[in-house]
This record gives C-alpha cells, structure tokens and sequence, in this order.
C-alpha cells in the first residue's frame, strides 16, 4: 500500500518530526522513504527591483549544496533505528513544484511533511510549500502539525 514515502526536508523541528511519522509509517508497511531537500533557485525568488541576472560564484553555491548536505545528514540521523531503505536526495528549484514533480514522475505512494519549515516569511511571500504540495500532488499528503501553542490556539 504505501510502498514508497516522499519526506521533504528543511532541517526544521517540523521537517524532523514528519521524517518521525514517515518512519512509523514505512516500519508499519515496510516503505523504502526517501528524504529529499530541495534548494530553492536565487532567480525563483520574488523580486522588489528591476535588475539584470545575477550569477552567484561558484563558492557560494557550493556552501548552499554543503548546507543542504548538512539538513539531509541531520535528518536521517533523526531516524537510526529504521529497518527498512532510506535514500537521500538535492534537487533544485521551487520546492512545492519539485516535491509534486517528484511524486508523480516516481511514483510515491505518500509525501509526508511539516506544516511549516524555516522561512515563514518567505511563505507568506510565496505561499506555503506544504499547501501547493497538498493541492497538487498526486498521491496523498501527510500535513504534520505541530502541539505547540499559537495566537491563533491559546
């Protein structure tokens, strides 16, 4: 049944506690789940001036991969006990896209994710990464929430 578990990761407590529920999940149906961090491309990234194209050297590029190595290390070392295959992956560019372009293209049985990652502001400019996976994605998606108190709770 679920045979394949998609789990994006930003490193967050949100990420982390969602790779927890995939692993429940994957030992319950023995899935193979792959953690995947997507690195946001610079020129998808909103814009308040006109400017001409920016190119990033390639050192600075090369600390974001090392950044993105770093989340997906920490990820999989929150799940050590999980008995069944864990592959990690980078991809690039707008993560609510890729993480659906993923799922369908490899067909994943469920995405398991957090509601909210590290940049809040950056959802409030772009929309939730979480809410274009849940409206676009292919296969069922797993919102993981967090039990702290909110504004909105309290």
């Amino acid at each position: 049944m679920l045979t394949k578990i998609l789990v994006p990761t930003d490193g967050s407590a949100m990420a982390l506690k969602a790779a927890k529920y995939a692993l429940t999940l994957g030992e319950k149906f023995d899935s193979e789940i792959t953690l995947l961090h997507i690195i946001q491309n610079y020129y998808d990234m909103p814009t308040f001036s006109v400017s001409e194209s920016v190119t990033l050297p390639r050192s600075i590029l090369n600390n974001i991969e090392k950044g993105g190595e770093l989340v997906l290390e920490k990820t999989l070392a929150a799940l050590p006990d999980y008995s069944g295959k864990i592959n990690t992956r980078m991809e690039y560019g707008p993560p609510g896209k890729v993480t659906v372009e993923i799922a369908y293209k490899e067909n994943y049985s469920l995405i398991v994710m957090g509601r909210r990652g590290l940049n809040s502001f950056a959802g409030f400019l772009l929309g939730s990464v979480s809410n274009h996976v849940v409206h676009y994605a292919s296969c069922p998606t797993l919102i993981v929430k967090t039990n702290e108190p909110t504004p909105e709770n309290e």
